[in-house]
């Protein structure tokens, strides 16, 4: 009975371990923001959900704005720059997401002819591989804070070395919604890890 509880221990011990460096690893990518200041020729946007029943009345959700809010402070600085929406559509969605992620771009100023809509797309590793073709001089992934390092990573790992990110800052409603979407990475960076997607 000992044995097993020192190897529960130890397990717990373990798993707990890794989520902190998992932790830290995402941490410390959220905290580089000197993509900023250099100079940018396309802006990678990678999607999540758009809510609305068509185009006409598509909002995105607010993590998906905080992406497309931050892409609009790249856009601004650097106007000669292309901009790559990333995301299908999903189970859950009327429409793709980067339908409805360019459709807020041009409410927001941005013309039609910088957005390229890659919308096929549905999940990240989907989205780096479909966007790949878009990609030319230097580029910028665009993400949320918590999910920036695997999407760089993932990046990375298909030979995109020179790419960059910058993190878009995710305001939580509780600490619930902090949890799942850090657990959630987490689990997407098990995957990344070992199958590198």
């Amino acid at each position: 009975m000992k044995k097993r509880i020192k190897i529960l221990v130890s397990l717990v011990g373990l798993i707990i371990i890794y989520c902190l460096i998992c932790l830290s690893l995402i941490w410390h990518e959220a905290l580089d923001k000197s993509a900023l200041n250099g100079k940018v020729d396309t802006i990678l946007v990678l999607g999540s959900k758009v809510d609305g029943n068509n185009l006409a009345d598509s909002h995105p959700e607010k993590v998906t704005q905080e992406r497309l809010d931050t892409a609009l402070l790249f856009a601004e600085k650097n106007p000669q720059a292309t901009i790559v929406v990333s995301g299908g559509q999903g189970s859950d969605e009327a429409l793709p997401e980067a339908d409805g992620m360019a459709k807020y771009l041009m409410d927001k100023g941005i013309s039609s002819h910088r957005i390229i809509k890659e919308n096929k797309s549905l999940d990240t590793y989907e989205n780096l591989k479909n966007s790949k073709i878009h990609l030319s001089g230097q580029t910028i992934i665009i993400t949320n804070d918590f999910h920036l390092y695997r999407a760089l990573l993932i990046a990375r790992k298909m030979g995109l070395n020179t790419i960059k990110g910058y993190p878009a800052p995710t305001q939580y409603d509780s600490p619930l919604e902090w949890t799942g979407y850090y657990g959630h990475e987490i689990l997407g960076l098990t995957r990344a890890f070992i199958l590198g997607k």
